[in-house]
């Protein structure tokens, strides 16, 4: 029988995986002839949609409270919808590799969030994990495209800490995963959409491939992904969560290899090798922990010879 442990990491691992796609669909949708924002309106609208079609029969039997929804609704308008937003516009400013490795440290704010906000203890080898996982994200970083500005940078902060506000009332909240994802896409759908009429981005798509594309994004990559990413909340913290969905990065790189042509350098390569490592040893931390204790108690209990 899968424990609950592994079963949540299951859930965040594969949570990453699907969001590797958000590259490609996200890129092909824009370059029919989309702006960003118009392109996020889009994908949550989609998402929202499949997400009602999927629980019309289920209606009747939610039992999560109003409240607990608007705080969901609230969560995705001001905290994910925000977030996604920036990481947009820090892309701008310093390019998707930059952005992506400063968004990243979202697990570290976690942690120092749950810390100070509700007192919780953070395993030591989660702080290993986080640093072996920056470095190999660093190493992902095409340094070709890369320019260094500061409010690009402020920018990639700003959306790391919206996320990771929005993991943890998520975590806080108890709702439902199917509800709280409704609620998250219609609340992100929201932010986008008035962004978008205010700088006049605002069109329907006309083209059946970028049709395609939104429904790739939407469905594959958004839908599916929060969904398992609540789920598996539901079974491990938040910070192991966090941290087991950093593979992101890595799925992102490799579908940019196989989907769109990219070329990887060997040390974006070792980065994802260095991010996988930093993945595992947070999937095993509590193993790792345990075999540490007995070498510990052993070393303890050995007398110094006379």
């Amino acid at each position: 029988m899968i424990s609950a442990d592994t079963r949540g990491s299951l859930y965040a691992i594969l949570s990453g995986f699907l969001y590797g796609f958000i590259g490609y669909f996200g890129v092909s949708a824009i370059n029919g002839n989309l702006s960003a924002t118009n392109m996020l309106f889009w994908r949550f609208l989609i998402s929202s949609s499949v997400l009602l079609l999927i629980m019309i029969p289920q209606l009747k039997k939610i039992t999560d409270s109003y409240k607990a929804m608007t705080i969901a609704y609230l969560t995705g308008l001001g905290f994910y919808g925000v977030s996604t937003m920036l990481y947009f516009l820090a892309s701008h400013y310093i390019g998707s590799g930059l952005a992506m490795v400063i968004f990243f440290i979202y697990p570290v704010i976690i942690m120092l969030l749950n810390y100070f906000l509700y007192g919780l203890n953070i395993p030591r080898i989660y702080y290993l994990a986080t640093f072996i996982i920056f470095i190999g994200m660093i190493l992902l970083v095409d340094t070709k495209h890369i320019a260094i500005d500061l409010m690009g940078i402020l920018l990639a902060i700003v959306s790391s800490f919206f996320y990771a506000c929005y993991i943890i009332f998520s975590k806080n909240n108890q709702i439902s995963p199917n509800v709280s994802t409704l609620m998250v896409c219609l609340g992100c759908m929201t932010t986008c959409f008035i962004v978008a009429v205010l700088d006049h981005s605002f069109v329907i798509p006309k083209s059946l491939n970028v049709w395609a594309n939104l429904l790739g994004i939407g469905v594959i990559a958004t839908v599916l992904p929060i969904l398992l990413f609540l789920y598996s909340l539901k079974y491990i913290n938040s910070e192991k969560a966090s941290l087991l969905s950093v593979l992101e990065p890595v799925f992102v790189v490799i579908f940019g290899v196989f989907l769109l042509g990219e070329v990887v350098q060997k040390w974006s390569a070792f980065g994802v090798i260095l991010v996988l490592l930093g993945a595992l040893m947070t999937l095993f931390s509590h193993r790792i922990a345990q075999l540490w204790a007995r070498k510990v108690q052993l070393f303890g209990r050995a007398e110094p010879s006379q």
